[in-house]
């Protein structure tokens, strides 16, 4: 238990991982209400719904870690393909969630989103938050491991 606290503290309770999570609420906020548009206004269903709020979310997401949580010194054309690559396997990992969770929350739990419109963000919500310790942990490894020193 001892070793469980001290990983969490050492892992989780850091500036860096605070920061992370601040930028994933507004990220999170921000795929939500695409995720909303597309679902309930123009009736795109689970699956297209999360990939357009996904692709949004992940080009802000980008962008603000890079400024604000990873803060690389070099950026470059491969160090953006490799986060992109991380976002499209996340990408592929929450849609997944996302259907999954729909399928369950409309065929289990007999949840009429017309009468409860709210609850459309649930499963969303459940697809990403999901992967959140997974992508901290990836995009620190990629953008130290693609933080190089451009030639001069």
């Amino acid at each position: 238990m001892r070793k469980l606290i001290l990983f969490i503290k050492e892992k989780f309770l850091t500036k860096k991982f605070l920061t992370f999570g601040i930028i994933g609420v507004i990220n999170t906020v921000i795929h939500l209400l695409i995720y909303g548009v597309f679902y309930n206004k123009l009736s795109a269903g689970a699956f297209w719904s999360f990939s357009v709020a996904f692709v949004s979310a992940s080009i802000f997401s980008y962008f603000a870690n890079a400024i604000f949580t990873f803060k690389p010194k070099n950026k470059s054309t491969m160090q953006f393909s490799v986060v992109m690559l991380v976002f499209l396997i996340r990408w592929l990992l929450g849609s997944g969630l996302t259907v999954g969770f729909d399928l369950i929350i409309i065929n289990v739990f007999h949840i009429d989103y017309i009468l409860y419109p709210l609850a459309t963000y649930i499963a969303p919500f459940f697809g990403s938050a999901l992967l959140i310790p997974v992508a901290y942990f990836t995009l620190d490894y990629v953008f130290k491991k693609t933080d190089i020193k451009k030639n001069k």
